[in-house]
């Protein structure tokens, strides 16, 4: 049927003459072809692209300690290059060898010729001199495992007259090395534009109907569908190149744009069994206001019918209208009205409501946070800009529906407790500092104490669970019920799914970032902050000369402070390796290194914080009736980090080191952004004047996650000590009363919400 529409097919002749040569100027195939340029054009404007960690423009370069100095994985490609050509994905480092993603182990002389062919316009589009583009590797979507086990898939969508009008999904194979191209062997699929569900398949240029796997190549749903054609709508609108190829992926989190070509090839047509021109040629005269406009025009002229099936599997964003009800929260959380403007660039909230440059809102049961000035708006209390707002459908036909019970006591606390257990059972699953503690910290520390240029390589546990059950079940959760308590729910499924997006990235440079997600960053004014509390402190600190007491007589310690506290259901455990000398679990465990020895007073101190904080809050929690009291909410940890420093400090002891541990911490974590292990600790034995056990703790604790410790990127978690306890000094000197923050793991910000609760029972454990 494709073949007998020959008429409708946009062939190459026609394509230069009718469209590039028409459409596309000599300036605008120069801009598309610099990767480069093209990269920071759009990242300045908002649109994600791959991180870009060096441009080499000449082989002096490309020393040995260049290529020392890369990440585990990465992504080599020529600036100028066309048809995939010159790229390589490196998918990790083994034994001073890369490994791409098809398994082909390369030595450094292969990269160093790779690089230098690049250099000499090898693959070039004009085969002239080029540079060459080291950036990070992206990981794609987990649906996308459906279809193939090898390489990154890509996104085509061909643009016109600000119209997507054709696109394809490239799925590498193994044949085509790991690569998105099909004239190596990629699987092309056609995408339905205005559902995102693949339609068939083509392998060079025969349909296919299965996969390599023996996956149909017809029902697969693109992930982030909406936002992929809005976004090639905006970027076509930024750079006015009037025919256009854009080829995105789409990673865990978010979309992507790896390059623009201002020359698309047309096996998208073949892909799709769909012919270009008659499409082109439908909106060739149609004026197209904005990318919004193109994006409607594009989803009511391509759509294909979709099946009951189909309709499934489809992303289920929430719908709002132009006119949609939020709940403000503040000291006391308000129902507004706001008005959704597609085209806004910023967030506005009348004067009224104006409460800082941070506004914490919910609307259709999706908590955000997010940014806004003060301003008169007409007709609304404040306005919401449509770029904030990827994670929603906006219906223009959907009628405001104000309900005044969305505050009231009398809600569904049936399903709030559903809602309750299942996060609670899914947070239970991830063991996520059992996985973080590396499994031969003894074995690497005897090594690199002895040996100066010696950099950790840290072996780590696998986990125990699976992730895509995990993913599956919290996608089941529902996001909307009427309950003033959903928030916490919504912010602690956010983080669940960042913590697996966490360990999904264990040794590599972005596990930095996923952390940062997690837990936060050091910024550079938290760093200054530390900075000046070491100075202003270390006077202060007073070595700690108590008695020195074995594991043995410690564990004597600890257990006679738990049978006077009342928990001597709480048992002591010996670990043979740990990151730190004392833990706590959530299954009644207190966990010891062993071999490790404790100062009096550092013991004294230790039960403040780990029994008579960690402890005292969970089991002050499980009286709760609510289970996330004992689990914790979303950002529970850094106010119990910060209580569990106050307390400890709170008693007065001379603890030496321990009472600077925190700001150390947060030098070492925003050191570690920028250093390996080994620079990282040389510069805090130097600068801070630390002995080489606290050097060693500080840097693992920052670099835990990492196997190869010359990554300079950072674990942030251990910054929570410093941010928590400035939180809670902040909370005591404004009246907050301590006992309000022992009802169970949960966060300052979170006591608004969590006052309200009907049978909330007082601390029973305090200290």
């Amino acid at each position: 049927m494709f073949f007998k529409n020959a008429s409708g097919i946009l062939g190459m002749n026609a394509r230069n003459f009718s469209y590039i040569s028409k459409y596309n100027s000599a300036a605008d195939k120069k801009f598309a072809d610099n990767k480069i340029f093209t990269k920071h054009f759009l990242g300045s404007r908002g649109i994600g692209v791959a991180k870009l960690f060096h441009t080499v423009k000449n082989h002096t370069q490309l020393s040995h300690e260049f290529f020392e100095s890369l990440p585990a994985s990465f992504v080599i490609k020529p600036n100028k290059g066309y048809a995939g050509g010159g790229i390589l994905v490196i998918r990790e480092k083994k034994n001073n060898l890369w490994v791409t993603v098809s398994g082909k182990k390369l030595d450094e002389e292969f990269l160093y010729r790779h690089c230098i062919d690049i250099l000499e316009g090898k693959y070039s589009i004009s085969g002239v001199y080029d540079q060459v583009i080291f950036e990070e590797k992206l990981e794609p979507h987990p649906d996308f495992r459906n279809l193939s086990d090898v390489g990154l898939p890509d996104i085509r969508v061909v643009v016109f007259n600000s119209v997507p009008v054709l696109a394809m999904l490239r799925v590498p194979t193994h044949e085509s090395d790991g690569k998105a191209n099909m004239e190596l062997g990629a699987i092309g699929l056609g995408v339905d534009i205005g559902t995102g569900v693949t339609t068939g398949g083509a392998y060079y240029s025969k349909f296919v109907k299965k996969m390599p796997n023996g996956q149909s190549t017809v029902g697969f749903q693109v992930p982030f569908w909406d936002e992929i054609l809005l976004t090639v709508c905006k970027i076509q609108n930024f750079s006015k190149i009037g025919f256009l190829g854009v080829d995105l992926v789409v990673t865990k989190s978010d979309v992507k744009v790896l390059e623009l070509n201002a020359r698309t090839g047309l096996k998208i047509q073949i892909a799709n069994r769909i012919p270009m021109r008659a499409r082109l040629e439908k909106v060739a005269d149609l004026k197209v206001a904005s990318p919004e406009d193109g994006f409607r025009i594009a989803k009511t002229l391509f759509s294909r019918k979709s099946s009951s099936r189909t309709e499934e599997k489809m992303d289920k964003k929430p719908v709002i209208g132009i006119f949609e009800p939020v709940i403000l929260y503040g000291d006391k959380p308000q129902t507004l009205t706001a008005k959704v403007d597609l085209l806004a660039k910023e967030n506005f909230i009348i004067p009224k409501y104006y409460d800082g440059s941070i506004m914490d809102l919910s609307i259709e049961g999706k908590r955000l946070k997010l940014p806004v000035e003060k301003k008169s708006v007409s007709g609304a209390d404040l306005i919401l800009s449509g770029k904030f707002l990827k994670d929603f459908y906006v219906d223009p036909n959907k009628k405001l529906d104000l309900n005044p019970t969305l505050l009231t006591a009398n809600l569904d606390e049936k399903i709030i407790k559903n809602i309750d257990e299942k996060v609670c059972e899914l947070d239970g699953k991830i063991k996520l500092l059992s996985c973080l503690n590396p499994q031969n910290l003894a074995e690497q520390k005897a090594l690199f104490l002895s040996q100066p240029n010696f950099s950790p390589r840290f072996l780590y546990r696998e986990p125990s669970f699976e992730f895509e059950y995990l993913r599956n079940e919290l996608r089941k959760i529902p996001r909307e019920a009427d309950h003033f308590l959903l928030p916490l729910y919504i912010q602690k499924i956010d983080v669940i799914e960042a913590k697996l997006n966490l360990l999904e990235h264990m040794g590599s440079i972005e596990f930095g970032d996923f952390s940062k997600k997690v837990f936060g960053g050091v910024s550079q004014s938290l760093y200054r902050s530390a900075l000046t509390f070491l100075k202003e402190n270390s006077d202060d600190s007073v070595p700690d000369k108590s008695p020195e007491l074995d594991l043995k007589k410690a564990m004597e310690v600890l257990n006679e402070f738990l049978v006077l506290k009342k928990l001597s259901h709480w048992k002591i455990k010996v670990l043979d390796d740990s990151v730190s000398d004392i833990q706590v679990s959530k299954k009644n465990f207190i966990l010891l290194r062993k071999g490790a020895t404790f100062r009096l007073n550092r013991l004294k101190a230790l039960l403040a914080h780990e029994i008579g904080t960690h402890v005292f809050r969970y089991e002050n929690g499980k009286l709760q009736p609510f289970r996330i009291f004992e689990r914790g909410t979303a950002n529970y940890l850094r106010t119990e980090e910060g209580l569990a420093i106050w307390n400890q400090n709170e008693l007065n002891l001379d603890l030496g080191d321990k009472f600077l541990t925190p700001a150390l911490l947060v030098v070492a974590i925003y050191m570690a952004e920028r250093m390996s292990f080994q620079d990282l600790f040389h510069f805090l034995k130097t600068t801070h004047n630390i002995d080489d056990n606290l050097a060693w703790k500080l840097c693992v604790k920052s670099k835990r996650g990492l196997k190869d410790t010359k990554i300079h990127t950072a674990f942030t978690k251990d910054s929570l000590y410093f941010v928590g306890s400035r939180m809670v000094k902040k909370f005591l000197k404004k009246g907050g009363k301590i006992e309000d923050l022992y009802v169970g793991k949960v966060d300052i910000e979170d006591l608004p919400l969590v006052q309200q609760i009907e049978g909330l029972k007082p601390a029973k454990f305090l200290l």
